[in-house]
């Protein structure tokens, strides 16, 4: 099993899923050394430009936290946060998750560089009371490999 030997390819769970999938796929341990190896995103980007094939992309806030005021118990929040690609690659968001009372949405497109693109968030303030903070993970072709924000609001009975 010679392609286990790369420490950093256990770090991540997307070079374990490429290993499983070329290695049924393919005849020769090396085919799936090779593949494995790769730069991170490099196999979600075959239609990207030369220029930033193997690039990571950066995520930048409008603000490191959001405060979306007060609601009622029971009530909906939707609100919309916004974000810049500042890497030199294109951006490709593996997932965004948050608690169980959040529902997220984002462009599963790539986003370049320089782009903006929008994440939408529909809370449900369900059996909640007092003041909320709400951590917002982002899982991405970044470095580091993981992005937070976090929005705060207040529910009231």
């Amino acid at each position: 099993m010679r392609f286990f030997e790369s420490a950093e390819l256990l770090k991540c769970s997307r070079y374990a899923a490429v290993i499983v999938l070329f290695s049924l796929s393919c005849s020769s341990a090396k085919k799936v050394h090779a593949q494995a190896n790769q730069s991170p995103g490099a196999h979600r980007e075959q239609s990207a430009p030369l220029d930033t094939v193997g690039k990571l992309a950066k995520i930048v806030f409008d603000s490191s936290a959001y405060h979306f005021g007060e609601l009622k118990e029971g009530q909906i929040l939707k609100r919309e946060i916004y974000f810049t690609n500042a890497g030199p690659g294109d951006l490709v968001i593996d997932l965004i998750s948050a608690c169980e009372c959040t529902t997220l949405d984002w462009s599963r497109l790539p986003i370049k560089p320089g782009a903006k693109s929008v994440i939408k968030i529909s809370y449900n303030s369900k059996d909640k009371d007092g003041p909320q903070i709400v951590d917002i993970d982002i899982t991405a072709n970044t470095q580091p490999i993981s992005t937070f924000t976090k929005f705060y609001l207040t529910v009231h009975k």
